[in-house]
């Protein structure tokens, strides 16, 4: 593998910003339309000095590159960038690049003739890819602001093309408004504004922001056109744009003067003219038309209605009847943006994974059996003690007592405002035992539930693959987990009138990111959740149950274990970014 790293300083008005000349010219030269797909390489000219700023391919089948790889994190404002370049020596890959990069421009050939000299000399090599974004141990270097920052860039650069083009939408406006939650505002970087991304088929999506409040919008990177709002003190007439109230009154503003110029249209101000600039023929905006809520519990703003009438009557009236025309859902679009991981992503769950497991070990560390009460510990789910009675918050623990503890959180219902990880959750259940006098191991029945539970995982990992939908997963493992002697059931319920001498497991194995748990292998839900094909390196929970029977407890008693592991589906199957629990811990009591 040969690895050329070029810096360029790039100097340019994200403002004026566009695809620099010759994009069309060296896709063509490699055959674009014609089933070998298409390379970009972006230029930026200044005072007649080209700079390369950016390179990807898309889909080479031929040449043995099948997904979508970028080069740099592209960024603008006269920052030093690093384009990474993997290119195999005297391939037709690489001759299709000298030969685009020559019809181009003489300048521009000569980088590339000394690129040639140079590889040359590298002797031969196989290539992955053209170009690569940062790999896994660099990202895991990151700090958690700058990673959340990378997984933004990388959802614009790598699944926005994607799901655009699938989805037959040539522009895509995301409308959000202070105070109105909605599932893409951790995704975009602000909560309030208008954003809009068009394909203007150079193979990249533009990316604007319009009337947003948010710094991170400007600090992530990830924007080619920002019109951020200025506001004027002191004040002498309504503001022509809408700040957070924190920044106003920082800079000296007191409280607004009424108006709902001051709050809502403001938003919309230079969104008709950019419209109208890029001529779209179908226009994707959030609202919901066929989608519904997941289940009856999960809170429907998580998903992509976060469009109020009011809102769509502003937008409807800044593009004006033409364009208003063309508008559809785009609830397609962003559910498959929220569902399709990058691989940066993969570097957050480790982190948080990792986060998780040490907060979850401090609260273990803390358990002194008949000293420490069970509400002392941060992450109690619950405790059953010896003759399985579930106990509450003042109950001291001690011998036999089994505690299930839980840490991270999820997306489901409540979206904590102090989450540190973005739009990307995980919750991990894991198990600790309190030894009974002159126990060592685990009593035969709590022994039993383990194993089933391993057993029940086993059939998970071996059949959960790449190029099943969702619901076709969930009739496979349910025949699966039936024909290894354990009973199938529904609900998340024990179910006391079935067979006493078998193991009941319930399945609800969902995704993670933005709310939407989709796709679902599981009966929970609407059906489209289940039609929904598993992506490559897609994330979600192994969340089931084994209910253990247990006769000798009263009214018909039952042990319950629950898991909640993190996976992802590779083209190797089921795989776990961070080890799930193996065991459950054993406590020692105090009387030992």
């Amino acid at each position: 593998m040969i690895l050329v790293q070029v810096s360029t300083t790039v100097n340019s008005d994200p403002a004026t910003m566009s695809c620099p000349k010759g994009c069309g010219k060296m896709s063509n030269a490699l055959g674009r339309g014609r089933g070998s797909g298409s390379l970009y390489i972006f230029f930026w000219e200044k005072d007649g000095v080209y700079d390369i700023i950016a390179a990807r391919v898309r889909r080479f089948h031929r040449y043995g590159l099948d997904s979508w790889k970028f080069a740099n994190r592209t960024a603008w404002g006269g920052e030093m960038k690093q384009t990474f370049l993997e290119i195999e020596p005297n391939s037709i890959l690489f001759e299709n690049v000298k030969e685009a990069l020559y019809m181009f421009t003489r300048r521009i050939f000569c980088a590339v003739l000394a690129l040639s000299m140079f590889l040359g000399l590298c002797g031969d090599a196989t290539a992955q890819s053209l170009a690569t974004a940062p790999n896994q141990q660099a990202l895991e270097e990151l700090s958690i602001e700058d990673l959340k920052n990378q997984i933004r860039r990388d959802k614009f650069d790598l699944i926005l093309p994607q799901v655009m083009r699938e989805n037959n939408i040539d522009m895509w406006i995301q409308v959000l408004r202070e105070g109105t939650p909605d599932p893409m505002a951790l995704e975009l970087g602000s909560d309030n504004g208008v954003f809009i991304f068009t394909d203007r088929g150079d193979g990249r999506i533009e990316r604007a922001g319009f009337g947003q409040s948010s710094d991170l919008v400007q600090e992530c990177r990830a924007y080619d056109i920002i019109a951020k709002p200025q506001l004027k003190i002191p004040l002498t007439a309504l503001p022509e744009s809408r700040i957070s109230l924190s920044d106003f009154y920082q800079m000296g503003g007191t409280e607004w003067p009424g108006g709902p110029r001051t709050e809502l249209d403001s938003r919309f101000k230079g969104v008709g003219e950019f419209v109208a600039e890029r001529d779209p023929k179908r226009i994707g905006v959030n609202y919901l038309e066929k989608l519904g809520s997941p289940i009856f519990y999960e809170i429907p703003w998580l998903r992509s209605d976060g469009l109020s009438f009011t809102d769509r009557n502003l937008l409807v009236e800044s593009l004006g009847d033409k364009y208003a025309e063309r508008i559809v859902s785009a609830e397609h679009l962003i559910t498959d943006f929220l569902s399709r991981p990058v691989p940066s992503e993969i570097a957050m769950f480790k982190n948080i994974r990792e986060w998780i497991t040490e907060s979850l070990d401090r609260d273990f560390d803390r358990i002194v059996p008949g000293v420490t009460r069970y509400g002392d510990l941060e992450g109690g789910r619950s405790i059953v003690d010896k003759d399985g009675n579930r106990r509450g918050r003042d109950y001291v623990i001690q011998g036999g007592d089994l505690i299930c503890l839980e840490g991270g959180s999820q997306s489901g219902a409540y979206m904590d405002p102090d989450w540190p990880f973005g739009n990307l959750y995980e919750v991990e259940f894991t198990y600790g035992y309190v030894l009974r006098e002159g126990e060592a191991e685990l009593p035969p029945k709590i022994k039993k539930a383990w194993a089933d539970v391993m057993k029940v995982r086993k059939i998970l990992e071996d059949n959960i693959k790449l190029g099943r939908t969702g619901g076709e997963t969930f009739e496979i493992l349910k025949r699966k987990v039936e024909e290894a002697g354990y009973i199938y059931v529904n609900r998340q319920i024990f179910n006391k009138d079935l067979d006493p001498e078998k193991t009941q497991v319930p399945l609800d194995l969902h995704a993670a990111e933005g709310g939407i748990y989709a796709p679902r292998i599981s009966p929970l839900g609407p059906d489209w959740q289940r039609d929904m094909e598993l992506p490559l390196n897609h994330h979600f929970y192994l969340e089931y149950w084994v209910y253990v029977p247990m006769p000798e407890w009263r009214d018909g008693g039952y042990l319950s274990i629950q898991l909640h592991d993190g996976a992802i589906v590779t083209e190797r199957g089921l795989e776990y970014f961070y080890p799930p629990p193996t065991g459950i811990r054993l406590i020692a009591s105090d009387q030992d």
